[in-house]
């Protein structure tokens, strides 16, 4: 049925497979194919796949045999071409995923040799710390996050799809680990129904980063039951919304992706980022931390996100980016408290608002004239302000801080990715970000987070024109 002369070969020798061992990059090798075990136990390995692409490996010595690839190459079901029970039975066996019950998907396979689809895993994860199968030691969240698909076996898998003789495998798909799943793809669905949501102090935004703390087992496996599947980017999510004392429908809120998760003893450390906004139009059930509602996904336009969608990221992992290069200084100079600010210039009278003097209000200008604005701040002369509500706002070392904690600058020409980054960054109260987080249109959003900006510059003319007042008093 499917020649196994090229399936089943080594990524390194192109023979037959013989003692398969599943790399994290995601290639197969036969066993005398790998470094040698004195090299293995070295500080780095040098991948011996020649299309390797992969900076780091998790690796032993201890590599143990791929256990499905093995099942495979034993019972040889993919050259029969005549289906049974007995080749079923084999087919289903092997490829079935020993968390989930079902068909695998997305395929990674463990260094301890087994394998599992990759959503199940994660999910799995987070009660455990070892293997169903052998209890040998996860890797981390954040690796199994990263890990490449067993390529092998994802072939595989793809080929099965497409054999109508092999289109019963679909009954494995017995039990799912969770069965809310969601897309953030505008072609599939937007609408669903009771969908478990957290609850949270602050509005979070697209593309924020943050870490949500759990302390106790019952809230460790209320999260669990919480999460929800993309399987577009094979991760899990939670929905979360800002607290209201009102009805909570008609809150805006904010789909996050699970990218790490942190055991400390008893606790749990959860690093999140956000990825889409959503409305929930309908609230189910209500309790102090969560609700079960309707919600409907309010995704970024595609005219507005232009061509940097792909298949494989989401607009907020997608790397256009063009940081201004920050000044070299060995030295931090402390402006005198008196000094003028090195910020963008202060005209005297009620300035007007920036995105006013655009020719055109397009969301590409507003965009140029926030990036524009966080450029002249990393420009300016490190310094100590006179004013403590914008105290170390200036300069390089803020602009490394910030990326550092909420990643690089996006490009002017990404104005969707601008407008979340410099809410995030930009010192607003949180209702400010809410009223963001519910503004429908792109363009008045960049237009908001202008007006925030002149506000800022106002405050630092205030606070200037104060300064130098108290200094002229005093006989400086």
């Amino acid at each position: 049925m499917v020649s196994s002369s090229s399936l089943l070969n080594c990524a390194v020798c192109e023979n037959q497979l013989v003692q398969p061992i599943t790399l994290s990059c995601g290639f197969t090798v036969c066993l005398a194919c790998l470094p040698s075990k004195s090299l293995l136990e070295g500080y780095s390995f040098v991948c011996p796949v020649a299309e390797c692409t992969r900076e780091s490996h998790l690796f032993g010595p201890d590599l143990f045999l791929d256990y499905t690839i093995e099942q495979v190459i034993k019972e040889d079901f993919i050259n029969i071409t005549t289906m049974d029970d007995s080749v079923y039975n084999s087919a289903t066996t092997a490829l079935q995923c020993s968390i989930g019950n079902h068909l695998l998907e997305h395929p990674v396979t463990n260094h301890c040799g087994h394998t599992f689809c990759k959503v199940c895993l994660l999910q799995y994860k987070i009660l455990n710390d070892s293997c169903n199968k052998c209890q040998k030691r996860l890797p981390s969240y954040q690796f199994i996050q990263k890990q490449t698909p067993n390529l092998l076996l994802n072939n595989l898998i793809n080929i099965f799809n497409g054999i109508p003789l092999f289109k019963n495998i679909e009954l494995a798909r017995a039990n799912q680990i969770s069965n809310v799943t969601i897309s953030f793809s505008k072609l599939n669905q937007f609408s669903y129904k009771n969908i478990p949501i957290y609850l949270s102090d602050f509005a979070v935004l697209p593309s924020q980063k943050l870490r949500i703390p759990i302390y106790t087992e019952q809230s460790r496996l209320l999260f669990q039951k919480a999460l929800i599947i993309c399987k577009e980017y094979q991760c899990l999510c939670l929905g979360i919304v800002n607290k209201d004392k009102t009805n909570k429908k008609g809150r805006f809120g904010t789909m996050v992706k699970v990218t790490a998760i942190e055991q400390r003893a008893n606790d749990m450390l959860v690093s999140v980022v956000g990825m889409d906004r959503f409305k929930v139009v309908g609230v189910n059930k209500e309790a102090e931390e969560f609700i079960a509602a309707d919600l409907d996904m309010q995704f970024e336009s595609y005219q507005d996100l232009g061509n940097i969608t792909t298949i494989s990221q989401h607009w907020t992992e997608h790397k256009i980016l063009s940081p201004p290069a920050s000044p070299k200084c060995d030295k931090v100079a402390i402006a005198s408290a008196i000094s003028p600010l090195s910020s963008p210039p202060h005209s005297d009278g009620s300035p007007k608002p920036i995105y006013e003097f655009l020719p055109s209000s397009s969301p590409i200008k507003l965009s140029n004239a926030i990036y524009n604005f966080i450029s002249e701040l990393a420009h300016s002369t490190p310094s100590i302000s006179f004013c403590s509500t914008v105290e170390g706002l200036l300069g390089p070392v803020w602009l490394d801080s910030v990326q550092g904690l909420h990643g690089p600058l996006p490009a002017a020409e990404n104005p969707v990715a601008m407008c979340w980054w410099a809410a995030v960054v930009l010192p607003v109260s949180n209702s400010d970000r809410y009223h963001l987080l519910e503004t429908i249109s792109l363009e008045e959003r960049l237009s908001i987070i202008l007006s925030w900006i002149n506000d800022l510059k106002s405050q630092w003319g205030n606070c200037r024109r104060t300064a130098i007042s108290s200094a002229s008093k005093v006989g400086l």
